[in-house]
This record gives C-alpha cells, structure tokens and sequence, in this order.
C-alpha cells in the first residue's frame, strides 16, 4: 500500500475517533441528550474501524485511483488537532449549552478533515476499500442531516452562521 494512502487512511481513522470522544463528552456534560451523543459517537467508532479493517484488507489492492491521493493530509492532521483540542477544552469545561454543542457538532463534522475526506468518496469503482470508504463518508454526510433534525425536535436553534440562514432541516 502506497506510503500517502496509509497515512490519510490512519488519520481518517484518528478524526473518526476524535470526533467520537468529542459527543462522548457531550453524552456526559447534557444527559438529556446522552442516547443521541452516544449512538453518533458509536457510530463514528464503527467508521474508524472499517476504516482501520479496510486499510488491513487493501494492503494488496494494488493501485488506487489518482484523486484518493489528492487528498490533503495535512488539513486531515489540522482537523485532527483541533478536535483534540476540543475535547480536551470541553472535558475541562463544558459547552455553556445544547445548542453550543450541537453547533460544535455540526462544524466537527463539517471540518476540513471530512471536507476533503468526501471529495474522493464518489468515484464508481469495484474496490472493496473505495467502497468503505464511500460508506464512511454517506455516513457522515447523514449525520450533518440528523444533527439538525435533532436540532429541530428538540426547538434548538442554532446561529445563522453555522445553519447558513437556512431551515434547519431543509
């Protein structure tokens, strides 16, 4: 396996589990919400370890398509720290609020790391690793959408900012 792919796939892995560490602390700081944060921080978990069991699988793929390693590994280990970060600010202090924390999630999983993450998941291929990949990412995606549906449920509103002065749900 090239060099490069095995590091964006560790690092995938690492912001997959980060991001679950992330709404494991939030399970704890807002028990009203803890079945939410902990079955996203489940399936975050999930993810980096289909990601870590497809790198193990994919060792003798062969060549992979060009744009996988297009994929900028440094903004991958910058949206690594910053989630490292956070968790380790938010275990010190909680969010002041739901709506903080369910904004933190939303910019968790928008961050530069997943952004560019997605931008290979689309391609067709017959590659068992491509494939996982793809479901990691469709995965993701769907929490973003569930966030804010949860967002609405429970009347939480969250700022132009991160909603893009759209509908929540829309």
């Amino acid at each position: 396996m090239d060099e490069k792919l095995s590091r964006i796939l560790d690092q995938t892995a690492q912001l997959e589990l980060n991001v679950a560490a992330l709404y494991l602390g939030f399970s704890e700081a807002f028990p009203e919400d803890r079945d939410f944060w902990s079955q996203l921080a489940k399936e975050e978990e999930n993810h980096a370890a289909l990601l870590r069991g497809g790198k193990l699988e994919s060792s003798n793929e062969g060549r992979f398509p060009a744009d996988i390693l297009t994929t900028n590994l440094d903004a991958l280990i910058k949206a690594n720290k910053e989630i490292e970060e956070l968790v380790k600010e938010h275990k010190q202090k909680p969010p002041s609020s739901r709506a903080s924390a369910l904004e933190i999630a939303l910019k968790a999983e928008e961050s530069t790391g997943e952004i560019h993450f997605s931008c290979f998941m689309r391609q067709e291929t017959n590659s068992p690793l491509l494939e996982r990949l793809g479901r990691v990412d469709r995965d993701d995606r769907q929490h973003i959408r569930r966030i804010r549906i949860y967002m609405s449920e429970k009347g939480i509103g969250i700022p132009d900012a991160v909603g893009r002065g759209q509908d929540i749900v829309g």
